[in-house]
C-alpha cells in the first residue's frame, strides 16, 4: 500500500485553536493521522481552516504493535467515553481524537477538564484519554516525532519527512 488516502486511519489527532474575546487564532492548527501500513501524516491549516501543507513519515512495524496494545488496554473505557467533553470555561482550543473502531471524542478545554475533581465524569474521561495520547506520543517520541496537545516537531536527526508525491516520483512504491 501507498502512503496515503488508499490505507485505513488508526489513529488521528487534530488541534485548532479557537478565537474568543481575548485570543485570536494566529493558524487553522494541524492534523497527525497514523495509517495501517505505519505511514504518520501531518498536516496544517490556515486560520479559515483551509488545507495547507502536508508532511509524511515512516514509523517502524514495532509503532503499530505498541500502538494497538494501547488500544486494547484502553478498550475497558474508550467504548464508553462521551464523544463531546467541553470545560466550563472559554477554551483556547479544541482538539479531536479518534482510535481505529471507536467513535471521535472531541474535546474543548482539555487542561481544565483534567484538573476536575476525581468524581467527574469529564475529568475522569478526559484524564483517561489524555494518558492515552501521552502513550501514543511517546511511540512516536522514540523514533524522533514530538507530538503534544498543541504543537507537532521532528528531529531531523532522526526521521525524515517526505511528500506523497515523491514516493511515486522515486520508484519506492513496494519499499514502505
Amino acid at each position: 500500500m501507498i502512503a496515503g488516502y488508499s490505507c485505513k486511519p488508526v489513529f488521528q489527532y487534530q488541534f485548532r485553536p479557537l478565537s474568543n474575546q481575548d485570543h485570536v487564532a494566529q493558524d487553522g492548527g494541524f492534523c497527525v493521522i497514523l495509517y495501517e501500513n505505519r505511514i504518520l501524516s501531518f498536516s496544517t491549516y490556515d486560520v479559515n481552516g483551509r488545507f495547507m501543507d502536508e508532511l509524511c513519515f515512516s514509523l517502524p512495524g514495532r509503532v503499530m504493535q505498541c500502538f494497538f496494545s494501547l488500544l486494547r488496554i484502553a478498550g475497558s473505557w474508550l467504548g464508553s467515553s462521551p464523544m463531546d467533553l467541553r470545560s466550563e470555561g472559554a477554551a483556547p482550543y479544541a482538539s479531536s481524537f479518534a482510535f481505529d473502531g471507536y467513535d471521535p471524542i472531541r474535546i474543548w478545554g482539555m487542561n481544565d477538564l483534567i484538573c476536575e475533581p476525581a468524581c467527574s465524569e469529564s475529568g475522569f474521561f478526559a484524564r483517561h484519554l489524555y494518558v492515552l495520547f501521552e502513550d501514543v506520543a511517546n511511540l512516536f517520541a522514540e523514533n524522533g516525532i514530538r507530538l503534544t496537545l498543541d504543537g507537532f516537531t521532528w528531529d531531523a536527526n532522526t526521521i525524515r519527512p517526505f511528500r506523497r508525491n515523491q514516493l511515486y516520483s522515486s520508484g519506492q512504491l513496494g519499499v514502505i
